[in-house]
């Protein structure tokens, strides 16, 4: 499968992590943050705002996913162009705002229409007890995510390229997932359905949602019923580095 980046050439980051015979399973992490800008070491400040504390090597592998990010963007449309700007705020800590409604550290959790890994791939790199999915449509994306996946040595990372609609005509996923995750890539509407096919009993959808979701939880309250997700709990994320107010929305089953 091609990628936008000249496999010739190794990025700064593989480079790095080659010379050094680096792993990030090693129990001694080399010191990266020569490396680091500022954005990436005030991470770990907002981040704590939300709960979260980042130890020196997941502050290099969010360092690293940047540059891939911002690399790979420069030759295929992985994020929009305002939003890399700001891939910090506008994806890194916005994923990081639902790890406090997973709930298990070990869940098994599938993040639908991913893009460039958001939010599953920052919770996993917070979390690295979480088994993680990551379902795509989008050729050039999934060979971001596995390229991403390796060069950050994650483990139990799965990605799975594909279409949900295709997906779900077969039993192979079916109740094997304690968490549905999405980020805007879903009304909560075509989440029921998902919902009803990947999650085990007692799963939850989690939806990161904008702040005007009347009119979608106002179509599901007729027929989340049907889909066996009993109720929906809508949660007010007021963070002062968020430019806009965000919500999050979960769905029991």
């Amino acid at each position: 499968m091609t990628q936008p980046l000249n496999r010739k050439k190794d990025t700064r980051a593989e480079w790095f992590l080659g010379e050094l015979n680096l792993s990030f399973a090693a129990a001694d992490v080399f010191c990266y943050s020569f490396f680091m800008d500022q954005e990436i070491l005030s991470l770990s400040t907002n981040a704590r705002q939300l709960g979260i504390e980042l130890n020196e090597q997941q502050l290099v592998q969010f360092d690293i996913y940047k540059k891939e990010l911002l690399q790979w963007n420069a030759k295929t449309n992985l994020i929009s162009e305002n939003s890399s700007q700001e891939i910090i705020t506008r994806h890194f800590l916005d994923s990081l705002t639902a790890l406090q409604f997973i709930g298990k550290p070990n869940a098994r959790i599938i993040d639908v229409g991913c893009g460039a890994g958001f939010p599953g791939l920052p919770l996993k790199i917070a979390l690295p007890t979480l088994k993680l999915y990551l379902l795509e449509t989008n050729r050039k994306k999934v060979s971001f995510l596995k390229h991403i996946i390796r060069l950050l040595n994650l483990s139990a990372a799965v990605v799975l390229h594909d279409r949900v609609e295709n997906i779900i005509k077969a039993d192979t996923w079916k109740k094997k997932f304690d968490v549905l995750i999405s980020r805007a890539a879903f009304k909560l509407s075509e989440l029921l359905p998902q919902g009803e096919y990947f999650l085990d009993r007692g799963g939850k959808i989690i939806a990161l949602k904008g702040p005007n979701v009347d009119e979608e939880l106002a179509q599901c309250s007729s027929v989340k019923n049907q889909y066996k997700i009993y109720q929906f709990i809508q949660h007010d994320i007021n963070i002062p580095f968020f430019e806009a107010h965000r919500k999050i929305i979960i769905g029991e089953k």
